[in-house]
């Protein structure tokens, strides 16, 4: 009762479910409060969007008693996510759109959209060729069901590097100072930038843009140093930047930027050094309009948190945290790992008084981990923002009427991670979901570091908890068979692995046969069935283009286990006297970490995995 014409369309688009009884609404406290009065509940809410999470209070809490009542005012006015569309995976639009909903139900009221090149830009057809890039229409619809929502929908772009994939085209030579970083002072690329602006323009109906502008560490060392010599690169930087600036507000943006640049400049180079003095010069270079996004991925210690908010708060009075759901460390999420970072983070940013928290979903090297697997640390994030005092049975009852899924099973794919040297709530640095897929059959990398007697025990137990899990959560059932069946090859991959190179050392041509004609072969199979299970949850979920880059990985891997079999049988038939690449002794990645008892292996990329030998890029 009492909704305005905007939240009835809200809830529409919500797919909402009855509630069961009349319900009152009203404008007016601080947040969200509901109440039950005998057959009805009455709910005041301070910004009319808020009617999405109250609903999914509502479905929550509808066997509460007569008498029971909650209220929740937010911890920050905006708070968001950012969905990497830029790492090969473009979610599909009606993909977005389920996020979109989910988000509602939890509460946010921001999304970013990370583009790098996946956009049309009037007059450069190679800017996101090949690549599954949205057309100028899906954005404006996209932004159309978000403002539905009362979600902000914010383009984050990039304007300075991270250009890689849309530079490396010969098209686009002029626009290149060096590696992904584009030409600063060219009146090439300041046109360039004019494009994709109009671009954002057109499609976005936000006052706001992320500009990038992260991790251009080589800027003037390229072109820039042959055409005009060597100048303060700090100077260049800044010139850019005002460039920039000044295009975001002829377009009718405020910009906001990543800080790590700004904060190298002004405390000599380091982003993580809260106790170098600050160059208050620096501070006077930023635009009262601009927002600096302080982002923080990694440290457990709180007071780090304290002291670079604080210190970002000298350079700008607007700051932005963001904060990270990680999936980008393989194909397993690490939500237990969110979270405990997450709990740091947030209580820093309530005493530092942060108004805006931004929490990114990046997908390096090749966004194998679906954005769904990281739902838990979404929510815990709502949670803490709105409700911090949950208790487990709530928690549960909270995420099944946001997300449609069972709390407990979303954690599964974490133990993934969770192998025997990496109990829970695990490291982050550790992920055999892909160095122990990808590393090499024959000359392996990383399985020397690891208990591989365990490891296939413990994944033989998680790939039984995930069938019981596709079973429990019909919504979600793909991604639960994926994560199994890549429990499955993992777990088959172990099992060669610590059987082959024994056997081989011991030549035990009974146990090296057995391997050849029955072991290596269910290995391909697993990893096939993994592959199919891979794909389908790809092409139902995101823009067909990128999936190439997943075959080739895993038809290498196809390969090589074929190999491998090839090898082994030219050499029992006697072809060979012996198997070379067998005999390349065992040696640890890192000798430090395996004395500690445990493998930390920081190797995110496929590159770093499959060979010891050289995969150059000239």
């Amino acid at each position: 009762m009492n909704l305005t014409e905007f939240q009835k369309t809200l809830l529409r688009l919500l797919e909402a479910p009855e509630p069961g009884c009349p319900v009152f609404a009203e404008a007016g406290g601080p947040g969200i409060q509901l109440e039950r009065t005998g057959e009805e509940w009455h709910v005041r809410l301070k910004e009319p969007a808020m009617i999405g999470r109250a609903a999914m209070l509502l479905e929550q809490n509808r066997d509460r008693p007569d008498g029971w009542s909650c209220r929740e005012t937010p911890a920050y006015g905006r708070f968001g996510v950012m969905l990497d569309c830029s790492r090969n995976a473009v979610p599909k639009t009606e993909n977005i759109r389920r996020l979109l909903r989910i988000l509602c139900r939890m509460g946010y009221n921001m999304v970013q959209l990370y583009l790098e090149d996946v956009y049309e830009a009037d007059g450069y057809p190679y800017f996101g060729h090949g690549r599954g890039r949205y057309t100028k229409q899906e954005l404006k619809e996209l932004d159309s069901f978000a403002a539905a929502l009362g979600i902000e929908l914010v383009p984050a772009i990039q304007t300075l590097a991270h250009l890689g994939q849309s530079l490396k085209w010969k098209a686009m030579a002029s626009l290149v100072d060096t590696g992904d970083i584009l030409l600063a002072d060219s009146s090439e690329v300041q046109a360039f930038l004019g494009a994709m602006f109009d671009t954002m323009r057109e499609c976005f109906s936000t006052n706001r843009i992320n500009i990038g502008m992260d991790e251009a560490h080589m800027l003037g060392l390229g072109r820039h140093l042959d055409l005009h010599g060597y100048e303060n690169r700090t100077e260049l930087m800044l010139r850019h930047f005002r460039m920039v600036h000044d295009l975001a507000n002829a377009h009718g943006f405020r910009p906001m930027m990543w800080s790590d640049m700004f904060f190298r400049l002004a405390s000599g180079g380091e982003y993580y050094a809260p106790e170098c003095a600050l160059d208050e010069s620096i501070a006077k270079t930023i635009p009262a309009d601009t927002s600096l996004i302080y982002w923080d991925y990694y440290s457990l210690d709180e007071q780090i948190y304290d002291r670079m908010l604080a210190r970002h708060k000298c350079l700008s009075e607007n700051v932005v945290f963001a904060g990270g759901a990680w999936k980008w460390s393989g194909f397993a999420p690490s939500n237990y790992f969110s979270m405990q970072l997450a709990d740091r983070a947030h209580h820093a940013c309530v005493r530092q008084g942060i108004g805006e928290v931004l929490i990114t979903m990046w997908g390096d090297n090749g966004a194998e981990c679906p954005t769904e697997a990281v739902l838990p640390a979404l929510y815990h994030w709502a949670q803490l923002c709105w409700q911090e005092d949950e208790t487990g049975e709530e928690r549960a009852r909270g995420f099944r009427a946001a997300c449609g899924g069972v709390w407990e099973d979303f954690l599964l794919p974490d133990e993934l991670a969770f192998t025997p040297d990496n109990p829970a709530p695990g490291r982050m640095a550790v992920n055999a979901t892909k160095t122990l897929l990808y590393e090499d059959i024959l000359t392996p990398l990383f399985s020397p570091a690891l208990d591989l007697v365990a490891y296939e025990s413990h994944l033989r137990e998680v790939s039984a908890k995930l069938a019981g899990a596709a079973e429990r959560n019909e919504a979600w059932k793909g991604l639960f068979l994926l994560y199994g069946a890549l429990a499955d090859a993992l777990a088959r991959k172990a099992s060669v692995q610590r059987a082959l190179h024994p056997a081989w050392k011991k030549r035990d041509r009974e146990t090296l046969a057995a391997l050849c004609a029955a072991e290596l072969p269910a290995l391909a199979e697993d990893v096939r069935r993994f592959a199919d299970a891979f794909r389908a949850y790809w092409l139902s979920n995101n823009k067909a283009p990128g999936l190439d880059i997943f075959d080739l990985r895993i038809g290498g891997q196809l390969e090589r286990i074929a190999s491998a079999r090839r090898r082994l049988e030219s050499w029992l038939n006697g072809e060979f006297d012996t198997i070379e690449e067998l005999d390349i002794p065992w040696l640890p990645f890192d000798p430090s970490q395996t004395k500690e008892g445990h493998a930390d292996i920081p190797a995110p990329f496929w590159h770093r995995i499959v060979s010891a030998a050289d995969i150059s890029l000239i």
